[in-house]
């Protein structure tokens, strides 16, 4: 039997098992755990929601209660600022699905979100480089070799990870395809990226490190028109800015507060040595802003105190230190993070260099998907919140409290991802067995994934959650140009 007879789509019922088969291993976590998976962020993304649609007109107000068990002011922090570290899209999403009373909404609709942007690709990449291939196939199995990873568990995450993935296919699909796209698709795709860069603010980085892998790409994959491609991914990354830009205009005229972001690249800065070193050699200084939290540091000896972690949220008098200061002093140094890391750039440098590349280097290698599973202390700091472990009862899960299986499915996806890298790697290489367009887009998912580990471990703390989120990108690439090179030549036969 020849391989197009293989492949050869039956009326309705192959297209549809396809899809279905490719659905139920999307939420293959849901179904077993019987919840959404969250973490403890969650709250605040419901309550920042929650405040953003009051102040819109669009719903009662319903205060939350905060994980400490008062009242939490909007977003977080002091009634005069917002916290512009979390999304504010993201947060009206899950306010929304607070509101109705349906986390379990959110599983569904990053689901859906899957398994429609990998429709999107798979429909351009079918019609450019194999037309004879059935979609359907070409949309799950990809989707079902990234099930084996860690995709299930972040489409039953309730926190915006899961775009993501989505940003850096939106990008690799247009870098490599534009040229080839009709209208409603690169539409469809600007919508999807744009919807991807403003629902977290690490998006922000990831899309800008991608620009000029996609000019590279774009001229790969053929230098007649290669322009379009990149200027539809800045486009998406302008998409971002002007976001942020409207988010603190709307803050500031609606709320009457100042959209400030939690100094996330200070502390970064301090626990890697060279923040604290220039502190060490010019404070005490007035005109040094993040000398303030240097003077509050000096309070205890404890070496753990300089961790980005616990310089940006612990509140003990042995490891506390930003959270122990005045709310007005915390404002100031939140402002100067970005003066105080190029300050510190420009008299070491190479400190700085080196600290980013080690730090990427360790992102690259968290990839266990244990952050996704609420721990006890997580789930006890948010279990007098309506709407979420109150009334969605997300904590009786069985892998929430059955975690035994967590040590033999993070040697399981190890392995698993080394075998993808090395198929990956064998396809890429190997003249003639696939389309150049798609070792190209293959080879800009791997870029994204670098790009990841790049801006959350050099900015924010390197964490398993960060890694996770886009590891499964490698299965996924192994299995799609798996399918050229054992089913495609042979069609062409």
């Amino acid at each position: 039997m020849q391989a197009a007879a293989v492949h050869k789509e039956a009326g309705w019922l192959a297209p549809v098992l396809w899809l279905a088969a490719a659905l139920a291993a999307c939420l293959s976590v849901l179904a077993l755990n019987g919840r959404p998976l969250f973490y403890l962020d969650i709250w605040l993304y419901v309550e920042q929601g929650t405040t953003a649609l009051q102040l819109a007109g669009l719903i009662d107000r319903v205060p939350l209660m905060a994980a400490d068990g008062g009242a939490a002011g909007p977003a977080g922090g002091a009634a005069s600022t917002v916290n512009g570290s979390r999304s504010v899209v993201y947060a009206i999403i899950t306010g929304l699905a607070v509101h109705f009373g349906t986390l379990s909404a959110v599983v569904w609709m990053n689901a859906v979100l899957i398994l429609g942007t990998v429709a999107l690709v798979m429909r351009v990449i079918r019609r450019v480089c194999w037309p004879q291939a059935p979609l359907a196939m070409l949309i799950a199995v990809p989707v079902l070799a990234a099930s084996l990873g860690s995709l299930p568990f972040y489409v039953a995450y309730l926190m915006p990870d899961i775009f993501t993935p989505v940003l850096l296919l939106m990008i690799g699909l247009l870098a490599v395809f534009a040229r080839q796209m009709r209208g409603w698709e690169i539409g469809l795709a600007l919508a999807l990226g744009s919807l991807a860069i403003v629902s977290h603010l690490s998006h922000l980085g990831i899309a800008a490190l991608m620009v000029p892998v996609a000019v590279l790409a774009s001229v790969l994959a053929g230098r007649r028109g290669w322009w379009l491609g990149p200027v539809l991914v800045l486009a998406i990354l302008g998409v971002g800015y002007a976001q942020n830009k409207l988010f603190k205009v709307a803050a500031k005229e609606l709320a009457h507060s100042e959209v400030i972001l939690s100094p996330i690249l200070t502390a970064r800065m301090l626990q890697d040595g060279p923040g604290m070193a220039y502190l060490n050699r010019h404070c005490p200084d007035a005109a040094i802003d993040t000398c303030l939290l240097h003077a509050e540091l000096q309070k205890s000896d404890d070496p753990y105190r300089i961790t980005a972690s616990h310089i940006l949220f612990e509140t003990s008098e042995r490891l506390g230190s930003l959270k122990r200061m005045p709310v007005e002093e915390q404002q100031k140094v939140a402002r100067a993070q970005f003066r105080f890391f190029f300050d510190v750039a420009r008299e070491d440098p190479a400190g700085v260099a080196y600290a980013i590349v080690k730090n990427t280097l360790t992102q690259a290698q968290l990839i266990r998907v244990d952050m996704t599973i609420p721990s006890p202390k997580v789930v006890a700091a948010v279990a007098d919140v309506p709407g979420l472990v109150g009334e969605a009862r997300l904590a009786d899960g069985w892998m929430t409290a059955q975690q035994g299986w967590l040590v033999p499915v993070t040697w399981v996806h190890r392995i698993y991802y080394v075998l993808s890298a090395a198929v990956v790697l064998v396809l890429l290489v190997q003249p003639g067995r696939v389309p150049g367009k798609v070792k190209i887009f293959a080879l800009m998912l791997i870029a994204g994934i670098l790009a990841n580990a790049v801006v959350c471990g050099a900015v924010s703390q390197p964490a398993a959650r960060y890694g996770a989120r886009v590891i499964w990108l490698l299965p996924f690439a192994a299995a799609l140009l798996g399918l050229f090179a054992l089913f495609a030549r042979r069609e062409e036969r």
